[in-house]
């Protein structure tokens, strides 16, 4: 049995064909068997223990709340997670074995590679667990912190004050944003920016996916999990080798 302790957080928001129990089938079978869910209003209700806001925060605060959360629980690991993936059943043996050779220069291991993360030049990256060189970053479904460093991730300045990338907005959605927070989005724009140029650090994936993106739908934009917005190589799946295989 492990000695590791763990903080499982999930956010979830409302959607036309929820996922979220599936996603929590997927983490007890793997054996985290009680994560904890940040749950804006209105969202499908699962089993599992749900902190439920009672006026929406947004994709950002909703999960800055979620890790205040696991930070607070004094664990020896934190996994951040979103309502609609599914996981092979050795994810959590697969963690515990990175974390235990963990990357000096490592912001996060993300349990899920979208298409693009594990292809070069149209063909399959080798297995195994690489990081990924981008100034933002795609797909922040699964991802296992330090809690050292994921503490450093949400103190830093950009962090603090993040509102969206400032050239992309007009004065009008800036304005909008700082006046009203659950509009503030684009979380995985701002862990890739907070963690490649804030910190430079690198950000770690495995190949082949440890989890796959199953909504059918988006929590924010009506969009499928699918294209870039899904893996392409799932472990355990068509061939593919399963977690414990690609270390």
């Amino acid at each position: 049995m492990s000695n590791i302790k763990w903080s499982v957080v999930v956010t979830t928001a409302p959607r036309e064909t929820p996922k979220l129990q599936t996603t929590i089938n997927c983490l007890r079978e793997a054996g985290w068997d009680n994560p904890v869910v940040f749950s804006e209003p209105s969202s499908y209700v699962s089993d599992a223990i749900t902190i439920q806001n009672e006026q929406k925060k947004g994709v950002w605060h909703n999960w800055l709340q979620a890790v205040e959360f696991a930070l607070d629980s004094n664990a020896d690991a934190v996994m951040t997670v979103q309502d609609d993936i599914t996981l092979h059943p050795e994810s959590k043996l697969f963690a515990e074995k990175v974390l235990n050779n963990w990357p000096e220069n490592c912001g996060y291991l993300s349990l899920y590679t979208p298409l693009h993360y594990s292809v070069i030049k149209g063909k399959k990256k080798p297995w195994g667990i690489y990081p990924v060189h981008t100034k933002s970053i795609w797909g922040a479904m699964c991802l296992v912190w330090k809690p050292s460093m994921l503490r450093e991730v949400v103190s830093t300045e950009r962090a603090r004050n993040w509102v969206g990338v400032r050239a992309q907005l007009t004065e009008r959605q800036y304005s909008d944003r700082k006046q009203n927070p659950e509009l503030v989005r684009n979380l995985d724009t701002v862990l890739g920016y907070v963690i490649h140029r804030d910190l430079e650090k690198k950000t770690y994936y495995c190949n082949p996916s440890c989890c796959q993106h199953v909504s059918e739908d988006s929590s924010i934009g009506g969009r499928p999990a699918i294209g870039k917005r899904a893996a392409r190589y799932v472990a355990g799946e068509e061939g593919t080798p399963s977690p414990m295989e690609i270390l």
